[in-house]
């Protein structure tokens, strides 16, 4: 589920970056304080949001076998003398 969300805000981050260079043949008109200039950094934001989710994660670490213990002795004079891979 966290990969499709980070997909989508990448995804809405290149539409955004790429409709800030075209603003004016699109129809948009914005206030004059603001500039194309930081939709388009707003933009590549998403996108470097987006894709640290996307490819971010967790990863766990693997072990190849589980290490069982040998024991030697019994009872409270039990001692570990070294461990097998079960």
């Amino acid at each position: 589920m966290n990969k499709l969300v980070g997909y989508i805000i990448a995804l809405i981050g290149l539409i955004v970056a790429a409709a800030s260079v075209n603003l004016a043949k699109l129809g948009i008109t914005l206030p004059s304080s603001i500039k194309s200039v930081y939709i388009m950094i707003l933009g590549i934001a998403l996108i470097i949001l987006g894709l640290t989710l996307a490819l971010g994660g967790k990863q766990e670490v693997k072990q190849a076998t589980e290490e069982v213990p040998i024991y030697e002795g019994t009872g409270k004079k039990r001692k570990i003398v070294g461990y097998r891979k079960d």
